[in-house]
């Protein structure tokens, strides 16, 4: 990702598809789950810079295990909590049901959560 989108707006636009203000092809629950969670990636790696612990290879796990240890218990577990729970909603199988409207936007309180923290 060379220029990332303000958390902020990223997350709004998946608020705007789940309110059912922007169409989109296919199921816009995924795809708001898809925006809140690439908020959150955004977020939590600001917060690691923030605590002087940027570190850009590293995947997102990694990412919030230095959140866990620097960051306070509850932030770092909204954190990961959101993010595993976003994952799981991004990806389809033929054997799950999608994610529900209210699901999606549970998480994306959230994420709107950690973005005022």
């Amino acid at each position: 990702m060379t220029t990332a989108t303000a958390p902020a707006t990223t997350l709004r636009n998946a608020e705007r598809l789940l309110d059912g203000n922007v169409g989109a092809a296919g199921t816009s629950t995924r795809l708001a789950a898809f925006l809140a969670r690439q908020a959150l990636e955004v977020l939590v790696e600001q917060r690691c810079r923030a605590l002087g612990a940027d570190a850009p290879a590293a995947n997102m796990r990694s990412k919030l295990t230095i959140l866990r240890s620097l960051d306070t218990t509850e932030h770092a577990d909204a954190a990961a909590i959101a993010w595993n729970r976003l994952s799981v909603a991004c990806h389809h199988h033929a054997y799950e049901l999608a994610p529900t409207n209210a699901e999606v936007r549970h998480l994306c309180t959230v994420v709107a959560q950690l973005l005022e923290a």
